[in-house]
C-alpha cells in the first residue's frame, strides 16, 4: 500500500517549490511523486498521468516557462485534490489551491 498522505505532502511541497520559481527542482520532486504513485498499479497509475506528461516534456518548459509552470501547477492542484479525496479529507473550494 502506498503512503497517500506522504505523497499529498510531497505534492504540497512541489507546489511551494514551483511558487518559488524553481521549475527544475519541482520537476525532480514530480519524478519522486510519480515513482511513489506507480507503486499502486490501479489508483497510482491513473493519478501519475496528471504529472507524467510534464516529466516527458520537461525540456519544453524553457520555451515558455511561465505557461509550463502554470499548467504544471494546475495539474499538481488536481492531483492534490484527488489525494485529499482518497484520504477522506475535505478540500475547501472557497480558497484557491493552485
Amino acid at each position: 500500500m502506498i503512503d497517500f498522505r506522504g505523497i499529498a505532502e510531497d505534492v504540497d511541497e512541489a507546489i511551494s517549490i514551483l511558487d518559488s520559481g524553481d521549475v527544475p527542482e519541482c520537476l525532480r520532486r514530480c519524478e519522486k511523486i510519480t515513482a511513489e504513485l506507480r507503486k499502486s498499479k490501479v489508483v497510482g497509475e491513473a493519478l501519475s498521468k496528471l504529472v507524467e506528461p510534464f516529466l516527458i516534456h520537461a525540456d519544453e518548459y524553457k520555451l515558455d516557462e511561465k505557461a509550463f509552470a502554470e499548467d504544471l501547477k494546475e495539474h499538481l492542484g488536481m492531483l492534490r485534490y484527488a489525494l485529499r479525496q482518497i484520504l477522506g479529507e475535505g478540500v475547501d473550494l472557497e480558497k484557491p489551491h493552485l
